[in-house]
Parts: structure tokens; sequence; C-alpha cells
């Protein structure tokens, strides 16, 4: 079962790129028109900022909700489009490549041929990312 929800690429000092995600199980998404969604980007940074960086840690979460803002990070959505029975990533275009795109597939559990990849203009960054 494919998820939807919301996600980021957290790559901090000296460990591995992480993809940050908030999400549940499709059929249990919220309808927005003809979408199925899950969660607000500003609303998980928050909650995850009240945290502190020791428990974000614990969690086994990267630390950056403590320390940064949330659009400062490559971030994008899933939703699912009921009519066509497709999904749609939205995503930053420094999120765009191959091994990024996998993993994002990968986390949300998203069928190979059953997506759109796109662009939008409410996922733009402000901090440059290494290539993976």
């Amino acid at each position: 079962m494919a998820f939807v929800g919301i996600f980021w690429l957290i790559v901090e000092r000296d460990l591995p790129p992480v993809l940050l995600v908030d999400r549940c199980l499709a059929n249990d998404g919220e309808i927005y028109g003809d979408f199925l969604t899950f969660g607000g980007h500003y609303d998980y940074w928050e909650h995850l900022s009240t945290l502190g960086a020791a428990k974000l840690r614990r969690c086994g979460l990267p630390t950056a909700p403590a320390w940064s803002e949330y659009e400062e990070w490559p971030r994008g959505r899933v939703v699912h489009h009921i009519p066509t029975r497709r999904f749609i990533v939205y995503a930053d275009r420094k999120l765009q490549q191959p091994p990024i795109v996998r993993l994002i597939l990968e986390q949300f559990q998203l069928p190979e041929d059953g997506y759109d990849l796109r662009s939008d203009r409410h996922y733009v960054s402000t901090r440059a990312i290494a290539q993976p």
C-alpha cells in the first residue's frame, strides 16, 4: 500500500542524506478536492522543533528542525489524484535526481509506473545541497 505525505531531504554535516517524512497510508489521506493528501510542512517542522536536538537525535531523526527553518531544506509532497488513480510527487527541483527520486519512491512505496514528478513554486528551498 502506498503512502501520501510530506518530506524534506536533510543533509547535516558529516552525516549521510536523510529523507525526513510525515506520511499516512493513501487510503487514510485527507480529501482535498480530487486529491488525497496528508500533513503540513510548517506544522510538522514546528512540532519537531519543540523536541530539541537531543531528543530528535535519540529518536533517530535529523536535528535540523531544532536549529533551522522548514523552508531552508529541499522539500516536497506526495498526493494521490483520485480520478486518475496516480500519485503526484511535487518536489523541489534540487530533489529531481534519480537517486533522490528512488529514495522518495521507496519511502512512500509508490509504484514505478503510477506516479508523475512535478515542480511547484511552493517547494523551492534556500539551502544548497550536495549531490548524492
